[in-house]
């Protein structure tokens, strides 16, 4: 005479695949990351929204490095995302350092809002 439980029984069941069998869709985990990258871009665009024509921004640290005489940004090598040259002359055409904030009357030079040291580039003046 032998005795189970209902979780001995349950183990004999094979009407179905129990979800450890289960291999998940590659093409979901996919989608999943690039909804979790997205979705970061998304919200950090989204206090730009009402700024008009927003060219571009970069922080002060990127901003201190590079160097107007040559073009070229003294702290890392070119090529990255956010070493972009022209945007780094025009703010430096318009503003100095220490804060880069100015004006040349058709463009300006605005602090990022939200950002700790982020400055745009905006067409117009700076938003209130």
């Amino acid at each position: 005479m032998s005795s189970f439980t209902d979780k001995d029984s349950n183990k004999d069941n094979i009407d179905g695949p129990s979800p450890a069998s289960q291999v998940p869709d590659p093409s979901r985990r996919r989608f999943s990351r690039s909804a979790i990258a997205g979705s970061a871009v998304l919200l950090s665009l989204g206090n730009r929204a009402a700024w008009g024509q927003t060219v571009g921004c970069m922080s002060v640290a990127t901003l201190n490095s590079f160097d107007p005489a040559t073009q070229h940004f003294v702290s890392a090598p070119a090529g990255r995302p956010e070493h972009n040259e022209n945007l780094a002359a025009e703010i430096h055409r318009i503003s100095s350092p220490p804060n880069y904030l100015g004006t040349d009357g058709t463009w300006s030079s605005c602090k990022e809002p939200g950002s700790v040291d982020g400055i745009c580039l905006v067409k117009g003046n700076c938003p209130p």
